[in-house]
């Protein structure tokens, strides 16, 4: 990998529990890219994992169809009574965050370690066992 910022678009899905996962995506984030992430993220929640932390740190665009696959996301979480996070650091999706109704709507931090917490992950994946 080289170094700098980079934008070509990666997306990256694990599952932290039997309940919980985190999609970390990464590069140019237009359409089609946010539509793969919403897909990423509906399988996942298919396989049982409705604990959802999307990982935004890396996004060094944000084009059209982000915003809705966000609230989509939120809206199918909200009812099958998961959780969503988002861990943001910077611009663009904190510009994003801050001019939308994102940060109402969505448990939003800096850091992966608190949106874990924020969807109960360590409390919810001992107690699915």
């Amino acid at each position: 990998m080289t170094a700098g910022m980079t934008h070509e678009f990666t997306l990256e899905s694990s599952a932290v529990s039997s309940d919980t996962q985190i999609v970390a995506v990464g590069g140019a984030v237009a359409l089609y890219e946010a539509r793969e992430l919403e897909r990423c993220v509906v399988a996942g929640i298919a396989q049982g994992r409705t604990r959802v932390v999307l990982d935004l740190v890396d996004v060094t665009e944000v084009g059209p169809g982000l915003l809705g696959v966000l609230l989509r996301v939120r809206r199918g979480v909200t009812r099958i009574e998961g959780a969503l996070a988002l861990v943001v650091v910077g611009p663009p999706v904190s510009d994003l965050v801050a001019t939308t109704l994102l940060g109402g709507l969505i448990q939003v931090t800096g850091d992966r370690a608190q949106a874990l917490a924020l969807v109960g992950a360590a409390h919810r994946s001992h107690a699915a066992e």
